[in-house]
């Protein structure tokens, strides 16, 4: 398990020495060792010595995880995309019995265990449905609308549904608005919003109606999803050279496992009164990306910064609830 670890030349060692990579085979015979840190529909990305690398899906063979659980993940991730549930399922208990803490694979069987449980109702649901369109294609003839209005009629049901309108943005999907008092409300969600998973799928590279799709299926009940969030916190004016973190902005930050993290909120502090939480990735400061920022130049950027407020963009979960 990735728990203890230092990074050095676009690797992640453990203090023992150790060095993690995964390994990909392309088609074209080459391998390409490093860290694989993001894991889109089409393609992944690499980090290695010399810096990220994108390598398109269809160029690759094979992908070896260097950790046992993260295989037995993607086997139930590409099970679960085949159709065939309860393979996928076996996968991700085999996943959380060697790693308990496992996100993903606690995120893969919570999804299929609500969808099991459901598939008897849905399957119902589907043959009532199909008899009726095949009534009204009888009484009425084929569907003659074209992609626009179906998807314009999609976007509609997830804003009655769920409460939220999505728009294309440069980084993928985002909400362009949250009705009051709706699930995604409920859920915390904003207008402004970045989508960034649905169940532990990245949204990334994905069309407008492909995240749509995912947000309209109707097992399980839940959705779960990250979302990343631009947040401004103000800065304690009267802060000194030997101020912390917690007496400029009321938090505290930690480098956690999955990166840099606040790991603690003060009530009432700066931070949180600009919506920051506990437990938030954060992802860039000031527009500058973390990922392989060390946690003494993050304290720095923000002890030494002499503007009234900082910019964190920030990556949390969220669950929302169909009513």
């Amino acid at each position: 398990m990735r728990k203890i670890f230092i990074l050095f030349s676009g690797f992640w060692f453990l203090v023992t020495g150790y060095c993690f990579s995964d390994t990909i085979e392309r088609w074209d015979g080459r391998e390409l060792k490093g860290i694989v840190v993001e894991d889109y529909k089409d393609r992944v990305v690499l980090s290695t010595p010399e810096g990220e690398i994108e390598v398109m899906k269809q160029d690759i063979r094979a992908l070896r995880y260097d950790i046992e659980e993260e295989n037995l993940v993607k086997l139930g991730d590409r099970a679960k995309e085949r159709g065939e549930y309860a393979l996928a399922y076996s996968y991700y208990d085999k996943a959380l019995k060697i790693n308990p803490d496992s996100k993903t694979a606690k995120d893969g069987a919570v999804f299929l265990q609500g969808y099991l449980f459901r598939i008897n109702e849905a399957k119902k649901e589907e043959d009532i449905r199909r008899r009726a369109e095949f009534e009204q294609y009888q009484t009425i003839g084929p569907d003659t609308r074209s992609a626009e209005e179906l998807q314009k009629e999609e976007l509609q049901n997830l804003k009655s549904s769920l409460g939220i309108t999505l728009r294309p943005s440069r980084a993928g999907v985002e909400l362009e608005d949250v009705n009051r008092h709706s699930p995604a409300a409920d859920a915390g969600l904003k207008g402004g919003d970045r989508i960034i998973a649905i169940w532990g799928k990245l949204t990334g590279y994905m069309e407008l109606k492909e995240v749509v799709g995912l947000l309209l299926k109707q097992e399980p009940r839940e959705i779960k999803m990250i979302i990343e969030r631009d947040v401004d916190a103000r800065l304690n004016k009267k802060r000194g050279i030997l101020s912390g973190t917690r007496e400029i902005i009321g938090a505290r930050m930690g480098m956690e496992f999955d990166g840099l993290t606040l790991t603690d909120v003060t009530g009432g502090g700066y931070a949180d009164r600009a919506g920051l939480k506990e437990g938030d990735l954060i992802v860039s400061l000031d527009g500058r990306p973390t990922r392989y920022m060390p946690l003494k130049t993050a304290l720095k950027l923000i002890k030494a910064n002499k503007k009234d407020s900082v910019n964190f963009s920030i990556r949390r979960e969220a669950t929302i609830w169909r009513r």
